[in-house]
C-alpha cells in the first residue's frame, strides 16, 4: 500500500487533471441541458444533447493527429483551445438566443474532447492505473455531487465550472512545459508507460534496444 502511495503521489498533476476533465464534462453537460431547455420542450433536450456531446469526439481525434503529424503546433493549438473552451462556456451562460447556446454547446464539447484526449494521454504514464482511474473518477464526481449539493443554484456553480476549467488548462499546459523540460535533459530515458503511449514519438529507440 506504501508503494501505491507513493506511485500516485508522483502522478498526482495527472490524476487531478483527469478528474477536473470527469468533473467539466458533466457540469458542461448539465449546464447545457439546463439553458437549452429554456428554448426547446423537454423531449427535444436529448437530441441536442447528443448532438453537442458528439462534438467531443471531434476534439479527442484531432489532439493525437496533431502530436504525430504536427508537434510543433500542440502549443499554440493548447492555448487556443483553452481560451475557447472558457469563452464557450461563459457564452453558453450568458446567452438569449438558442442558436448561440447551441453554438456554445459544440465549441465548449470540442474543446472539452481536446482537453480530455490530452489529459488521458497523460495519465496513460501514471503508475498503477487501475487504482488511479478509480481515484480521479471518484474525484470528478464528487465535486459534481459537491457543487449541486453545496453551491447555489446559478452563478455560483457556474463560477466553479469556469474556475474548474481554468485550472484543467492551466494543469494540462504545465505537465506539457514539464515533459518538454523532462525531454530535453540529455540523460532522459522515457518509461515504460511512456512508450506505450508514445510508440511512434520513441519507436526507433524500441528498434535500437529491443531489451528496454
Amino acid at each position: 500500500m506504501g508503494d501505491t502511495t507513493a506511485y500516485l503521489r508522483r502522478g498526482i498533476r495527472e490524476i487531478i487533471c483527469l478528474a477536473l476533465f470527469f468533473f467539466t464534462f458533466l457540469a458542461c453537460e448539465y449546464l447545457f441541458d439546463v439553458r437549452i431547455a429554456e428554448f426547446v420542450p423537454s423531449s427535444e433536450v436529448v437530441i441536442y444533447e447528443s448532438i453537442v456531446v458528439g462534438a467531443s469526439v471531434i476534439g479527442f481525434f484531432v489532439r493525437p493527429f496533431l502530436y504525430y503529424r504536427r508537434p510543433q503546433t500542440i502549443d499554440a493549438t493548447s492555448d487556443i483551445t483553452g481560451v475557447l473552451l472558457v469563452s464557450a462556456l461563459l457564452l453558453m451562460i450568458m446567452a438569449v438566443r438558442f442558436e448561440v447556446v447551441i453554438a456554445g454547446g459544440l465549441v465548449a464539447c470540442c474543446a472539452l474532447g481536446y482537453c480530455g484526449s490530452t489529459a488521458h494521454a497523460n495519465f496513460a504514464r501514471t503508475p498503477c492505473l487501475a487504482r488511479a482511474a478509480a481515484l480521479s473518477y471518484a474525484m470528478g464526481v464528487l465535486v459534481q455531487v459537491f457543487n449541486h449539493m453545496a453551491m447555489p443554484v446559478g452563478i455560483p456553480q457556474q463560477a466553479v465550472l469556469v474556475i474548474c476549467a481554468i485550472a484543467q488548462v492551466a494543469l494540462l499546459h504545465g505537465a506539457r512545459r514539464a515533459k518538454l523540460r523532462d525531454e530535453s535533459d540529455p540523460n532522459f530515458e522515457p518509461s515504460a508507460a511512456g512508450l506505450s503511449v508514445d510508440a511512434l514519438e520513441y519507436g526507433a529507440k524500441w528498434h535500437d534496444d529491443p531489451e528496454a
